[in-house]
């Protein structure tokens, strides 16, 4: 099964404009598959980073020797140029000399390529994140909305990685994300060498993934895994850095009414999360269900506006009298409120006083398994 992937479109359209594009996103994402779709193009070339000596020959910072790279091509990919050391002058050297070619550019981390490319690239490239499969790419691949309901509590449980997504039974589906996370999931960071202990950020991805979906507090994960505060905080940002997690800052507008200060975090992909703590149990036999449907619901919204190419601000809310709604979408100062139960089907009116009168917000919507694709499916 071919699976469309909105990006397609974006980077076809921006070819041409005598741009670099930057993809970057976590490994097995479908980087690589989406690129090469590209070179079918007549005079084009491809060129993979993770194999030592073509790392090599993008590190000679020498026009000459770049130069010959590139020259006889129209179209240009490099892959995992992340590995590349100094990889923004090369490619500065390249685009100065060449600005008439196509250059497609994908890194599995932001860690280190969005540092090298940011000040000897500026004004030089786009840049995007590719995700783990959105619901509204499965749609766009031919998924009809009875196949996608059906398969909702397969992407609850293993994810949406495009291996994954195509793997026949559950059992392969277990096998391939356990794998990603074990084996790729810590790649890049123990390459980098930005931790120094990985049992660490393995027990606090645990920690994290057990409370999804709650305030988290540095002071207390410190204490719980017996590590620095600092480290603590240095972990989470490499993690978002690397597109393991993403956080949700708290809405303060009122300071009086929004007390806590604390982020939330969750996981850009369920079956990563369920692989670090080794459940892959039915929903009938879980007792997260609700995180699991806030996180993915959270997430696939997340890709849903980046298709469209809406930039919202994130947030969560809690009042002072423990109100909560589990996402804000803060557009221009104007505020969308989502609440997201499995079953339920109602919000409170206390929850809707608070968001009518104390936030002023445009529209508060429950959302749930019965109406959730309008939510992240079409476009």
């Amino acid at each position: 099964m071919k699976i469309f992937r909105y990006l397609q479109d974006k980077i076809k359209a921006n070819l041409g404009k005598r741009k670099i594009l930057i993809i970057y996103g976590p490994r097995q994402v479908g980087k690589t598959t989406l690129v090469k779709e590209f070179l079918s193009a007549p005079n084009s070339v491809y060129y993979n980073c993770d194999q030592d000596e073509t790392r090599i020959l993008f590190e000679e910072a020498n026009l000459e020797k770049l130069g010959a790279l590139v020259r006889k091509y129209d179209t240009v990919v490099i892959d995992e140029a992340q590995k590349v050391t100094g990889v923004g002058l090369s490619l500065k050297i390249i685009f100065d000399n060449f600005p008439e070619k196509n250059y497609i550019v994908t890194g599995s981390s932001s860690f280190d390529l969005a540092n090298s490319v940011s000040e000897p690239l500026t004004g030089r490239f786009f840049s995007y994140t590719m995700f783990p499969i959105a619901e509204l790419e499965l749609t766009g691949s031919g998924k009809n909305p009875i196949e996608l309901r059906e398969s909702l509590e397969s992407r609850l449980i293993y994810g949406s990685y495009p291996e994954v997504i195509t793997a026949s039974d559950f059992e392969t589906k277990k096998e391939i994300i356990k794998n990603i996370a074990s084996n790729y999931l810590f790649k890049d960071i123990l390459v980098l060498g930005v931790v120094r202990n990985p049992d660490d950020l393995r027990r606090l991805l645990q920690a994290l993934a057990l409370q999804s979906g709650q305030e988290v507090s540095h002071t207390e994960l410190a204490q719980t895994l017996r590590i620095d505060k600092n480290t603590v905080k240095r972990y989470l940002e490499i993690c978002e850095k690397l597109y393991i997690l993403f956080s949700l800052p708290p809405f303060v507008s009122n300071k009086r009414k929004s007390i806590s200060m604390m982020k939330k975090y969750y996981f850009y992909d369920l079956g990563i999360r369920n692989a670090l703590i080794n459940n892959f149990n039915p929903l009938t036999s879980r007792n997260d269900v609700g995180a699991l449907w806030e996180n993915y619901m959270i997430a696939e919204r997340m890709k849903w506006n980046a298709a469209r190419g809406f930039d919202p601000t994130y947030y969560f809310f809690r009042s002072y009298d423990k109100q909560e709604i589990d996402l804000f979408e803060d557009e221009g100062g104007v505020i969308n409120g989502y609440e997201f139960k499995f079953t339920k089907d109602t919000i409170s009116r206390t929850t809707m006083k608070v968001f009518d009168q104390d936030i002023k917000g445009k529209r508060l919507e429950l959302i749930n398994k019965d109406n959730y694709p309008q939510f992240i499916q079409n476009i």
